[in-house]
């Protein structure tokens, strides 16, 4: 039976026809799509997980069928590099073969670029430590508090399987809190009210012992607890002059606006990285410089992989701006060219919210295009007439393609 399949590679985005269906082994599959697309490096398959939505190295051909997404992978280079070896001295070859480095540096499967630079070695950007890596999860994960603390928690577990006797929190809620406030941070500096009622849920669920009486829903005291300990932490962070919370400080603020509660800037729904820190080592200055190289190497020909590079390296310095500035769109255009590309479009977006947002469209619109269509199809009258109209234009193109 046939199938088909969408095959990303790199920056462009292919259809795979298979006649009779598809190849019962990986490396058959591995087979087709090299020799249809003319692939010479090697390579690994990762298909998009519906459950996930995200991507997964496909280990068996029934883990995929028809319609579904395929992306390759390009293996990263190890790259070798070799100090001269002096024949002479058996213990100067022993002595230089210590000394060589061997530097692999590997990317990431999204972010993975068929184009290099001039240069013998490419050393492939990573994701700075002070960003964040992952969004607000779907089950808040209950910290390790102190020893101590957890110590207490399970004889509190223990009494309150037998008797159903509560803890009495005064003696461990400020540890509870104090952990419970660092690992929010992690997601994100200004929890919404909801995220703020998933942790106080999660602790409730993992620890029914600290339930309180009277309470319809036995942790909404955990709640305004949580909320208030989140704004001493953001101060404590202001201390540190942790720009997310810097930008909303009183003295940054307009005359107008010396408010507490006004003009906050904060994320705004998936934001991850709205405004992260600059990286150990670089400041405004040396990112300044690091984007005045930019701008030359924007003019340049066949110079993605750099571009990519220096885009990542200047993120935050790229955040300050927007953020705390508001610049037009000009002035983003006329400092930040690259950021106008649309491969660089895609790799900011997963920057600030660590979502894939070409795969995630697509996947969105296999979702929703069934429910699309039955609606394009119902629509009568001069609206039913044009959406009729582009659709046939639409079954066309796609039997000319296939």
């Amino acid at each position: 039976m046939e199938a088909k399949l969408r095959v990303m590679i790199d920056d462009r985005i292919e259809k795979l026809v298979l006649p009779s269906g598809i190849p019962p082994t990986v490396e058959e599959l591995q087979t087709v799509v090299k020799e249809t697309f003319g692939i010479s490096d090697e390579f690994s398959l990762h298909y998009l997980d519906s459950e996930f939505e995200d991507y997964f190295t496909l280990h068996k051909s029934d883990q995929i069928q028809h319609k579904d997404t395929l992306k390759v992978v390009q293996a990263a280079p190890i790259i070798l590099n070799l100090l001269p070896v002096d024949d002479s001295s058996d213990s100067s070859f022993v002595q230089q073969s210590t000394d060589c480095q061997m530097s692999t540096e590997l990317s990431n499967a999204e972010s993975s670029s068929g184009t290099s630079s001039s240069q013998d070695t490419i050393i492939l950007s990573r994701r700075s430590t002070t960003e964040r890596c992952q969004p607000w999860p779907k089950q808040f994960p209950i910290p390790q508090f102190a020893y101590e603390t957890e110590m207490y928690l399970e004889r509190a577990a223990e009494d309150y399987k037998k008797n159903g006797t509560l803890l009495t929190t005064s003696k461990v809620k400020a540890d509870i809190l104090e952990k419970l406030a660092e690992t929010v941070y992690t997601y994100t500096a200004y929890p919404s009210s909801a995220q703020i009622s998933d942790v106080a849920e999660a602790l409730v669920k993992k620890y029914p012992c600290v339930k309180e009486p009277g309470s319809f829903s036995g942790y909404y005291g955990w709640q305004q607890s949580i909320k208030y300990k989140m704004a001493n932490y953001r101060t404590k962070l202001r201390g540190y002059g942790v720009p997310e919370v810097m930008c909303n400080a009183l003295k940054r603020k307009s005359s107008a606006d010396q408010k507490p509660a006004k003009s906050v800037k904060k994320p705004r729904k998936a934001e991850v990285n709205y405004l992260p820190p600059y990286p150990a080592g670089e400041d405004e200055e040396s990112q300044e410089q690091d984007r005045i190289q930019l701008l030359t190497e924007v003019g340049k020909r066949d110079n993605n992989q750099v571009i990519k590079e220096k885009m990542a390296k200047t993120f935050a310095h790229r955040r300050n701006e927007i953020i705390n500035q508001s610049p037009s769109i000009e002035d983003i255009k006329a400092r930040w060219p690259a950021l106008f590309e649309p491969s660089q479009i895609q790799d900011e977006f997963h920057r600030i919210t660590t979502v894939h947002l070409e795969s995630k469209f697509m996947s969105k619109l296999d979702e929703y295009t069934p429910r699309l269509l039955n609606l394009f199809h119902s629509k009568g009258g001069t609206m039913g007439l044009r959406l009729q109209a582009i659709l046939l234009k639409v079954s066309f193109n796609e039997y000319y393609v296939c």
